[in-house]
């Protein structure tokens, strides 16, 4: 790739299982999904000159001051959105994601930086380092789950990784977007330091021991292709965070309504109070569903993903 012009692309991301639980050391299940969000990669005379174009805390800007500390030549990026900032897919870690592609390109083993500067490892590092002053630091989970593609079932506590496009890609999931909806979107980082307050994201909480417990089933429904016992557990988890409060009153609704339709088997909300995406699960080989599509988008949510494909990490398209 030539570092002063290029064009690279990354997939967006959801949740399927595993958030909030994942800031307290717990695993989550991410997949990534198009549309995909694409970067512009251009020299520049100073990092001064593209800092300005990012938020002072944004993650992005926080790697484009380290690649200026750490003597890298400088760059600029135009991020190009799919979503037109409707946000909801794991914008700000494809950023991350892309321009550490970018900065990083050509670095080979045995460089100062790392032994290793293109494995994820080193990015979820370098990632946690720069975001830890945040009050709940990011887990990481989506942005590893972009760079590597697939379907990513991921340990913290482990440092593991594993990709599970092979138990899930025939997954028949619909993925609606809702962040088009006008004031629907929560700010994560805004969520999440509210939530630090509350204290709610204590690994020996109440919470924290359900949510484990779906996950093990879960995954236990995954090992032994129990798809229903999955649906069953994947409904469970999001409807304990809706007993927390951790779910909004659109998305409650929403949930309502799909869940109640015919070869629907589970329902839940992703992202920052479940208020980014609905997830329905359907029953294997059922027949079309445009009934549960009509339904989703008379509640003003837009088809995102109907069913998985199976998408790569970070490409460069030029």
């Amino acid at each position: 790739m030539n570092v002063s012009s290029s064009h690279l692309s990354i997939a967006g991301k959801v949740f399927l299982l595993g958030e909030y639980a994942v800031l307290t050391g717990l695993p989550a299940l991410v997949a990534t999904v198009e549309p995909r969000f694409q970067m512009k990669v251009s020299s520049v005379e100073s990092w001064d000159q593209s800092l300005q174009d990012w938020p002072e805390q944004s993650p992005i800007a926080r790697l484009m001051r380290w690649a200026q500390a750490q003597g890298f030549a400088p760059l600029r990026f135009e991020f190009i959105d799919p979503l037109f900032g409707a946000g909801g897919l794991g914008a700000s870690t494809a950023q991350f994601a892309m321009a550490y592609q970018a900065i990083t390109q050509g670095m080979q083993e045995g460089d100062s930086f790392s032994a290793h500067p293109r494995r994820w490892s080193v990015l979820l590092k370098l990632y946690r380092e720069l975001m830890s002053d945040e009050p709940v630091p990011p887990s990481g989970a989506d942005l590893v789950a972009q760079w590597q593609g697939g379907v990513s079932f991921f340990d913290p506590s482990q440092a593991f990784v594993q990709d599970v496009w092979a138990l899930l890609g025939t997954l028949p999931l619909m993925v609606f977007s809702t962040t088009t909806q006008s004031k629907r979107k929560v700010p994560t980082h805004e969520h999440l330091r509210e939530l630090a307050h509350r204290g709610i994201l204590s690994p020996d909480s109440p919470l924290m021991q359900s949510l484990k417990n779906h996950l093990m089933q879960a995954m236990n429904a995954l090992e032994e292709r129990d798809f229903r016992a999955f649906a069953h557990a994947f409904t469970a988890y999001g409807n304990t965070l809706g007993q927390y409060d951790l779910e909004t009153q659109a998305t409650r609704e929403d949930k309502k309504v799909l869940s109640h339709l015919p070869h629907v088997l589970g329902v839940k909300g992703a992202g920052a109070l479940q208020s980014d995406v609905i997830l329905v699960l359907m029953e294997p080989g059922a027949p079309h569903h445009h009934h549960v599509i009509e339904a989703a988008q008379e509640r003003g949510l837009k088809l995102i993903a109907d069913g998985l494909t199976c998408q790569m990490g970070v490409t460069c398209l030029a």
